[in-house]
C-alpha cells in the first residue's frame, strides 16, 4: 500500500489525516514537532480562566488506536525528486506528501522580549492581567484575534476555574491596528459593529496606529507617539512557517504556491492546506484551512485511486468572531449579523469540537 506523509498536525493536519484514515486506501504517517495540538479558538476561554489542558488535544493518545502513524519529529527540508522528508532524526519516504506545517505570528517589530503572543502565551497573559501589576494593557492587531482577545479581557470579572483570583480592577485595554478599521478582511458593518461593542467595553481602539517598538512599559507608534503599557500582547496576522524555504518549492510571500487542485507546483505528489498556501482568494483561519485539508486528502485518494482530482471550490464560508460574554459576529457572504445567536453558534462549536475530533478517532 502507498504512504502517504501529513507532515504537520494542526487544524489542517488532522482533518487531512481523518480524512485519510476514513478512506483507507494508503497508509497514513502524520509528523508533528509537538505532541498536543492546541486549539486556538480556546485560548479565549484560557485567558477567562479555565485550565490550559482543556483547550489542547493529546495526539499520541489520539492516534493510539487508529491505523495512523504518529512521528514526533522536525522537518528540515524535502526532498521531491526522492520523495523523502528530511526529519532530524533520519529521513522518512513518501509517496504522497501533504504539506500543513501552518503558520507563525507575523511581527513587524525586531525586538520581542516584550510581548506576549495570545497564540503561545494565554496563560502568562491570564495571569498576568490578575495582578495588580497590569493595569495598562495594549493589544496589537485589528484582525479577528485582537478584536476577541480585547473583548474577552474587557469581559473579564469573575474566575472561570476557582483556583484562580478574580480581577480586582477591569484592566484598561488599547487595541491597535495599522488598518483604517478593524477587521480589514470582513464587510465594513462587521467592522463598525465590534469597534461599537468594544467602546462600550471601555476598550480604546486606534485605528491607523502603526507599532515601530515596544519596550517593557511602552508602546512606540510611528511618529514617537507612545502609549503606556504594563502588558503588552500581539495579536497581528500569520505568515506561512518558514520551514518552507527549505522545502525546494515554489514559494511567494504567502506561502507555498498551489494549483486549483492545492498541488505545489512543479510536484504533482505533493498537496498543501492551510496558512501555508498561497492562491487567489486565499483566506487564512481554521475553517479554510479544515476545506482546504479535506479538498487536498480527497485528491490524493482519487490520485491512489488512478482518477482526476477535483478543483478546490468555497462555496459559502461563514467566520465568527467572539467578542465576549454573549454576545459575536458572524459574516456570511456580505451578510453581517451580531447577538447572542452568533455567540450561541460559537458556544456549540467550541464545547463540542474536542469531544468531535476523539469520538473521530
Amino acid at each position: 500500500m502507498e504512504r502517504t506523509v501529513v507532515l504537520g498536525c494542526g487544524e489542517a493536519g488532522l482533518i487531512a489525516a481523518a480524512t485519510l484514515e476514513r478512506a483507507d486506501e494508503t497508509d497514513v504517517v502524520v509528523v508533528s514537532e509537538r505532541d498536543f495540538h492546541v486549539f486556538s479558538f480556546l485560548l479565549y476561554d484560557v485567558l477567562e480562566g479555565k485550565p490550559f489542558a482543556d483547550a489542547c488535544l493529546d495526539l499520541r493518545s489520539v492516534f493510539r488506536e487508529t491505523d495512523v502513524t504518529f512521528v514526533q519529529g522536525v522537518a528540515d527540508g524535502v526532498d521531491v525528486s526522492n520523495h523523502t522528508v528530511e526529519l532530524r532524526s533520519g529521513a522518512l519516504s513518501f509517496d504522497t506528501l501533504l504539506i500543513a506545517v501552518g503558520g507563525v505570528t507575523a511581527y513587524s517589530i525586531d525586538d520581542r522580549r516584550h510581548v506576549s503572543d495570545i497564540r503561545t502565551d494565554a496563560r502568562e497573559i491570564r495571569d498576568g492581567v490578575r495582578t495588580p501589576d497590569v493595569r495598562d494593557v495594549v493589544i496589537v492587531g485589528g484582525g479577528p484575534v485582537g478584536v476577541e482577545t480585547a473583548a474577552t479581557l474587557s469581559a473579564i470579572s469573575e474566575p472561570v476555574d476557582a483556583t484562580l483570583s478574580a480581577i480586582s480592577e477591569p484592566v484598561d485595554a488599547t487595541l491597535l491596528t495599522s488598518s483604517h478599521r478593524l477587521l480589514p478582511d470582513f464587510p465594513p458593518r462587521a467592522s463598525r459593529l465590534a469597534e461599537r461593542h468594544l467602546r462600550r467595553r471601555s476598550v480604546d481602539v486606534r485605528s491607523g496606529a502603526r507599532v515601530n517598538d515596544v519596550t517593557e512599559n511602552r508602546v512606540v507608534l510611528d511618529g514617537g507617539r507612545a502609549e503606556r503599557s504594563d502588558l503588552t500582547i500581539w495579536a497581528g496576522g500569520v505568515r506561512p512557517n518558514p520551514v518552507i524555504q527549505r522545502f525546494g518549492l515554489p514559494v511567494t510571500d504567502r506561502g507555498l504556491r498551489v494549483d486549483p487542485f492545492l498541488r505545489c507546483d512543479g510536484a504533482d505528489d505533493v498537496y498543501a492546506a492551510g496558512d501555508v498556501i498561497d492562491y487567489p482568494g486565499k483566506v487564512n483561519d481554521g475553517y479554510s484551512a479544515g476545506l482546504e485539508a479535506r479538498t487536498a486528502a480527497k485528491n490524493v485518494v482519487r490520485g491512489v485511486r488512478g482518477r482526476r482530482p477535483r478543483e478546490h471550490d468555497v462555496r459559502w464560508h461563514p467566520r465568527i468572531v467572539h467578542l465576549g460574554g454573549n454576545a459575536a459576529i458572524i459574516a456570511i457572504d456580505g451578510i453581517v449579523h451580531a447577538g447572542r445567536g452568533p455567540a450561541l453558534l460559537r458556544t456549540v462549536a467550541v464545547e463540542s469540537y474536542p469531544f468531535l475530533w476523539k469520538a473521530l478517532y
